[in-house]
C-alpha cells in the first residue's frame, strides 16, 4: 500500500451535512503551471465536460 503524505491532505467541512471530510491530494498541483478551467466541475466526469461543445468528426463510410 502506498504511503500518503500528510502535506497532500486537507480536512474540510461539508456545508450541507456538517460532517468533516478529508480530501486527499488537495493542492497537489499548487505552484504548477497546469491550469484547470474554472468552468470544469471536478465532482462530475471530466471527459464528458471536455468533449461537451466540441464538434464531432464524422466517420466516412467505406466506399465499395
Amino acid at each position: 500500500m502506498a504511503k500518503t503524505s500528510t502535506a497532500s491532505t486537507v480536512t474540510v467541512r461539508n456545508a450541507k451535512t456538517g460532517k468533516f471530510v478529508t480530501v486527499r491530494g488537495a493542492q497537489s498541483l499548487k505552484g504548477s503551471k497546469f491550469a484547470i478551467k474554472k468552468s470544469v466541475d471536478l465532482t462530475k466526469p471530466i471527459a464528458e465536460q471536455a468533449l461537451k461543445g466540441k464538434p464531432q468528426t464524422l466517420k466516412h463510410a467505406a466506399k465499395g
